[in-house]
This record gives C-alpha cells, structure tokens and sequence, in this order.
C-alpha cells in the first residue's frame, strides 16, 4: 500500500492533465483562442509603450492555455508583460507561458508535497506551503534574468558607443553605424545588440525618433542608458553634432565607473574588518587568558 499509493497518485494526475488538455483542445479550445487573441490584441493594440507587433498567425496550445489562466484584467496582464519586457522577453507567446509555467508548477509542488507528505517528510501544513511557494518561482526567475540582462546591456554600452564614434569618424551616419555595430557585436554583445536593432528597425519603420529614444529607456532602465537617451533626445532637438555628444558621453560614463569603483575599494576596508577582526581577536584573547588558565589548571590539580 505505501509503495501502490503514490504510483496511483501521479498516474491519476498525468491522466487527469492528458483528459483536460483533450477535452480543452476539442471543444472548448476555439473559443477560448478567439477571445485570448481578442484580449492580446487589445493589450498589444494603440497606446502600447513599447509598440510591439504581433506577426503571429496562430496561437500555440500552451499559449492559449497560458492565457485563459491568465488574470481578466488587462491592468495585472500589462503589468506581467511589462516584467517580460525588462527579462527580454516580448512575444506574444511568452504570457501564456508564463502562466502555464507558473500554474503548472504549483501543480508540480503538489504533487511532490502529497508524496513526501505520503512518506511522512512533510507535514500537511509544510505541503501546502511548498505548493504555494512554487508560484513565486517565475517572478522569482524573472527579476534574476531582468537584474543580468541589464547589467550586460549597462556593461556592454560603453563599447557600443565607441564603436559607433569611430564608424561615425570614418564618414558613416548615426544610424549607418548603429546597424555596422550591430553586426560586429551581436555575438559578443547578444543583448545591446538586440535592443539597439530594435531601435534601428523602429526608426527604419518611420517611427519618429524621440519616441524611439523614449522607448529604449522604458524597456531598460537603468541609468547610463536613460542618460544616453536624454543625450540623444537634446541632439535631436538643439540639432548639434551627435559625434561630439556620444564622445562627452563615453568619457563620462568611464569616469561614473571609475568614480564607482574607488567608492566600493574606499567602502570594502570597512567590510572586511567584520570578517577580519574576529580572526585576530580570537588568537588575542587566548594569548591573554592562556596564562590564567594554566595557573587555575595548576591550582586546581595541586
């Protein structure tokens, strides 16, 4: 029975999963695709602040899954593609994964919580905490994803703009020498690479260009690219030379980071004490109690 009664359990889940999927995909799997798209074009439709569009003909099983569990509230849904968004992530597929991805690994954790709760690991309380907790899991991995993606596009764009001073140096216009750019770097430098084509492309489609500029800041925000972006704003509108601001640019963005590490070097002194003092202290202290120790130890034995 203790070995019969999990067995019974993952293969009534497993069977479950595969009847609903059936009976979603059969019956009631159109009509949840005609209104999740209707929802999904309104969310992606005019007023969107990163302007994306759907060029997707057909929505996949999960994606349509993902999106009928999805919250009805277009608030909360602009709110979780905006997460998206920062990750790196902004097809219209990647909602209904999430929420598939989400859901689907409270699930899991139930499952997995009901057998070590079978084996007697856990607790009934510990169960469901367990399965709650795998719901934070995604939002979890997100900002991790979003917090690297960032710091690479912050890390690569010193080097980006450098190499578009010098293209801009050598005759080429601003965007002539965003897109050479881009080829050279997309290997290297995957992630800025990907967001100044975007940027390309929106400007090539006829985009006016301050809006473009405000865009780039909002799908990353961090502060040397909303600095760079103001830079490119006031250029485009006072009109002077865009050469000249990207290199007053580069040179301040290198100074900010070596202004940012001689802080950190000034502030790891004071760190390090903490770990360091209780290593000296301990040996100090032994050093002056020894002696009293050895003559209680000599009192106490005579």
């Amino acid at each position: 029975m203790i070995v019969t009664m999990p067995i019974i359990i993952i293969v009534t889940t497993i069977f479950g999963l595969g009847l609903g999927l059936m009976i979603y995909e059969r019956f009631i799997g159109r009509v949840i695709r005609f209104q999740t798209r209707q929802r999904v074009r309104r969310l992606f439709s005019g007023g969107d602040s990163f302007n994306l569009t759907i060029n997707q003909p057909k929505m996949s099983v999960w994606t349509t899954l993902g999106m009928a569990l999805s919250p009805t509230s277009l608030e909360e849904l602009t709110k979780t593609r905006e997460k998206l968004h920062f990750a790196g992530y902004r097809r219209e597929e990647h909602i209904g994964r999430f929420y598939v991805l989400k859901y689907g690994g409270v699930l899991v954790g139930l499952v997995s919580g009901l057998y070590l709760w079978h084996l007697g690991i856990f607790t009934a309380q510990i169960t469901i905490i367990f399965a709650i907790a795998f719901l934070f899991v995604p939002d979890i991995a997100l900002k991790i994803i979003t917090r690297n993606r960032l710091q690479k596009v912050t890390m690569a764009l010193p080097d980006f703009i450098d190499l578009c001073n010098v293209s801009m140096t050598a005759g080429l216009s601003w965007l002539i020498s965003v897109k050479r750019v881009i080829r050279e770097l997309k290997t290297i430098h995957p992630e800025i690479c990907r967001e100044f084509s975007h940027l390309f492309d929106q400007i090539q489609t006829g985009m006016d260009r301050i809006e473009a500029f405000e865009q780039l800041a909002q799908r990353n925000p961090t502060a040397e690219i909303q600095y760079l972006v103001n830079v490119l704003i006031q250029n485009e509108r006072m009109g002077s030379s865009i050469l000249t601001s990207l290199s007053d640019f580069s040179q301040r963005i290198y100074h900010m980071r070596e202004q940012s590490m001689e802080e950190k070097a000034g502030k790891l002194s004071a760190k390090m004490a903490f770990i360091i003092m209780p290593f000296f202290l301990l040996p100090f202290m032994l050093i002056i109690v020894s002696e009293q120790i050895v003559n209680l130890m000599r009192m106490l034995t005579s």
